[in-house]
């Protein structure tokens, strides 16, 4: 009895045992699961404000004739494993002007993003960032959000938002978390219906269990245990299964880990995370690509002088919690700019590092100045001339009607020089902007080419110039129709230009491989070799060109930009004195 009763009680202890150890377990695990979601959650969140913070610094200020879709659709971030990184930009009125997850016709359809409704933007409004959590009623996807103003002296820019799907943290929580609760649960209703029969079981095995144990202790397997030890092999299975569950979300957080490293290795900017020693943690391929593989794994610090503008960042980050820096680098023998934005995060003391390739938006400021100084080179003498006739007129003095109609025919022509200028560089915009829409369809040369010199038959009667239309009436192709007419009207109109009276002008064509080449010939001036090379080029007029003709010196850009457009190929060949001949090639469909 004494034996039975001490195995009774044993048997007691032994459940509340395993009882509170999995308690604690529970609670251990929880508290551990908690702290690596927080943790994951406020790096998420570092690292969308860093992002906000960098496409907000590549964004133009506010201008309603600026297209910021296309710079929402620019700027986000592709990614094979997760929707892309949402980018939205908010003016001062909280309308959306620019969603990369939305297309820029359905703009309007999203409703206002204000304060009341927002509970990121709210917060933005009055801290550095705001942040918030939810279904987004656009995309139906749980967003994480991250809003920054683009400038807090300027609410009037309104605001840049940032959103990634946060299905990847409640996975964590799905698989991990609720799990083992429903595990810890499970185990708890089986230790108090144990409890509750141990006494009887006891009584009823207790001969079999000690049988049983005996020949547990000559070492047989406790699956070979009898019926006398259904509790031993009940805790067992529960023991396996934890065990087993365990070693699950292990593989699972492995899995997860490696998708992050998989969304970082996706984006196209360079991450690199350094730790508190400033030796590199982790880099993305992006980044592997800009500055090499051997500066990360060759050098536990950075030390080669291509890296020490980053060297320098990171010292700075020791004072502050951002920085950021502008960096040229020689890649594959090409001028590449980057944009390298630092950041510190408190929480693990560790360093991340974004790079960010804005070479095109340095070409394009480039490119921008350049054609204003064009411009306003071009402008400047008919302008000029217009100011200048105007104030002679204005002044009374001239008497002579022949001289107030030169003046008068000086201001006409000049008025319609600065007119087409400003239409061809409408038309350039419109091209170079994917404004154009192009419509593919078979054409006849012969026929739309008739209908070019129709149109502008007066100025062929002015100068007496023949045209011969010598293309096939049977030949066709395929292209756009409009930009195939607004080709050749150019280059007619050149033709014109730069041909003497009683000359010829002929149209063309030849057949090369599965290529259809229509080309125009004149008899004019020509052009010298110095100059062929760069007559494509914006308000470029040969000197020749500038004494015999009046033009805009937009015209050849515009056939450049066009046949580009529409997938054809413009070429040139030129002889002084001996006329010149352009080439429109033309793929075969």
């Amino acid at each position: 009895m004494f034996k039975f009763l001490s195995s009774l009680k044993i048997s007691r202890v032994f459940l509340l045992s395993i009882l509170f150890l999995t308690f604690i377990i529970f609670i251990v695990v929880t508290i551990f699961s908690t702290f690596i979601y927080n943790n994951s959650r406020s790096q998420l969140v570092e690292s969308l404000y860093i992002q906000a913070q960098s496409i907000n610094k590549l964004l133009p200020n506010y201008d309603e004739s600026i297209n910021f879709d296309d710079f929402a659709d620019n700027l986000a971030i592709k990614d094979t494993n997760f929707n892309e990184l949402r980018v939205t930009i908010i003016d001062k009125d909280w309308y959306v002007i620019g969603d990369s997850l939305v297309d820029s016709q359905n703009l309007y359809l999203l409703e206002k993003h204000s304060p009341d409704t927002r509970i990121e933007i709210q917060d933005a409004l009055n801290n550095i960032y705001g942040t918030t959590i939810r279904t987004s009623e656009s995309t139906g996807l749980d967003l994480i959000y991250v809003a920054i103003l683009r400038d807090p002296n300027k609410p009037e820019l309104g605001l840049v938002r940032v959103a990634l799907p946060f299905d990847i943290w409640d996975s964590f929580f799905n698989f991990f978390i609720y799990p083992f609760l429903v595990l810890f649960l499970l185990v708890i209703a089986s230790s108090s219906f144990l409890s509750l029969n141990v006494e009887y079981t006891l009584r009823r095995d207790l001969d079999s269990l000690l049988k049983s144990t005996r020949k547990a202790i000559k070492g047989q397997n406790i699956s070979e245990l009898n019926s006398g030890d259904k509790q031993l092999s009940t805790l067992s299975d529960a023991v396996r299964q934890i065990a087993q569950r365990l070693n699950l979300e292990v593989e699972q957080a492995i899995e997860q880990r490696t998708e992050f490293g998989t969304v970082l290795d996706s984006m196209n900017q360079g991450v690199i995370i350094f730790n508190k020693n400033q030796k590199v943690r982790f880099s993305n391929d992006i980044a592997l690509e800009i500055f090499g593989k051997h500066q990360f794994f060759l050098k536990e610090k950075i030390e080669s002088k291509k890296l020490q503008p980053i060297n320098k960042l990171l010292k700075k980050l020791k004072k502050s919690s951002s920085e950021e820096i502008e960096l040229s680098i020689s890649i594959n023998d090409e001028e590449k700019h980057f944009l390298i934005s630092g950041s510190k995060m408190e929480s693990t003391n560790e360093y991340i590092v974004v790079i960010s390739d804005i070479s095109s938006l340095r070409k394009l400021e480039d490119l921008r100045k350049n054609l204003i100084s064009d411009i306003s080179h071009e402008i400047k003498t008919p302008v000029s001339v217009i100011r200048a006739g105007s104030e002679t007129l204005h002044s009374g003095n001239i008497k002579d009607p022949k001289i107030t109609s030169k003046f008068t025919k000086s201001i006409l022509d000049n008025s319609e020089r600065l007119s087409e200028m400003v239409e061809d560089l409408l038309e350039l915009e419109k091209i170079e902007t994917g404004g154009l829409v192009i419509k593919r369809e078979k054409i006849q040369p012969h026929k739309e080419i008739n209908k070019i010199l129709t149109i502008i038959d007066a100025l062929l009667v002015e100068k007496r110039i023949v045209v011969e239309n010598l293309i096939s009436e049977d030949l066709n192709i395929t292209t756009d129709k409009e930009s195939f007419r607004s080709i050749f009207s150019n280059l007619l109109n050149n033709a014109i230009k730069y041909s003497s009276e009683d000359s010829t002008i002929s149209f063309n064509q030849y057949k090369k491989k599965k290529t259809t080449i229509i080309s125009i010939k004149d008899n004019g001036y020509g052009i010298d070799k110095k100059s062929i090379h760069r007559i494509f080029e914006r308000f470029y007029r040969t000197s020749k060109a500038r004494a015999h003709t009046k033009g805009t010196g937009l015209g050849l850009a515009l056939v450049k930009q066009l046949s580009g457009r529409i997938g054809a190929n413009v070429t040139v060949k030129s002889q002084i004195n001996n006329g010149t001949e352009f080439f429109v090639s033309f793929q075969d469909k």
